[in-house]
């Protein structure tokens, strides 16, 4: 198996209090991008491109780099990316997206062009229910009953050369049409899903990542 990250982020939401590109941010004792590339190692994936705009993000001799000269956007990051995967199908991930699961699952889900791995969100919010003027109900953050994209996705090769933009967001102007075409399959996903976006997330993470590490000792 093999796999691109999407790692051309700058944490610009995170400034004052980060000065660092986000794939370099700290997530205890070590990188974003070197935990996520210990992952996807971990879960068999035998080679793994960087599509970013900067070099040096991890001292790996098994990772390669696809550099954006200009920005590309999502679809023509990963477009670029491809062109280093010998594979047919390449696992596709953003470096601010935590799952614990098996990517190989969404590797062998992929029957059909595409795969997505979905799962249901946690409202931010505490819901307050009311009748007749009378809160009847307080629900601390519930789950949301629809899913969303966690980030992480299986393409065929042949799938990206098609329907991916040289430049654009893949958002916008390739999972619609794959929607469209029946070509991309959701994968449900029930674990727990982290994202890093503001500082408070960013302190979630490695409180999170903490515990879990502590759970496999």
């Amino acid at each position: 198996m093999e796999a691109i990250v999407l790692c051309g982020g700058t944490a610009w939401r995170l400034k004052p209090h980060i000065w660092v590109p986000k794939p370099k941010l700290r997530i205890n004792e070590e990188t974003l991008i070197s935990y996520q590339v210990k992952w996807l190692k971990e879960h068999g994936m035998s080679k793994i491109v960087l599509a970013t705009n900067v070099t040096n993000l991890i001292d790996d001799t098994s990772v390669t780099y696809s550099i954006e000269k200009k920005k590309l956007g999502t679809g023509g990051a990963v477009k670029k990316a491809a062109e280093q995967v010998g594979d047919e199908r390449v696992y596709v991930m953003n470096v601010d997206d935590i799952v614990f699961y098996d990517p190989g699952k969404l590797y062998e889900y992929a029957n059909s062009g595409a795969a997505i791995l979905v799962a249901k969100p946690a409202l931010p919010f505490g819901r307050v229910l009311a009748e007749d003027t009378y809160v009847t109900e307080f629900a601390q953050k519930p789950q949301l009953d629809f899913y969303v994209s966690t980030g992480h996705y299986v393409f065929e090769t042949s799938t990206i050369r098609r329907y991916f933009p040289d430049e654009g967001d893949m958002e916008l102007k390739t999972l619609p049409k794959l929607a469209d075409e029946r070509m991309i399959r959701a994968y449900e996903y029930e674990g727990e899903w982290l994202t890093i976006n503001t500082m408070k997330e960013l302190l979630n993470v490695r409180e999170r990542l903490r515990k879990h590490n502590s759970k496999k000792q």
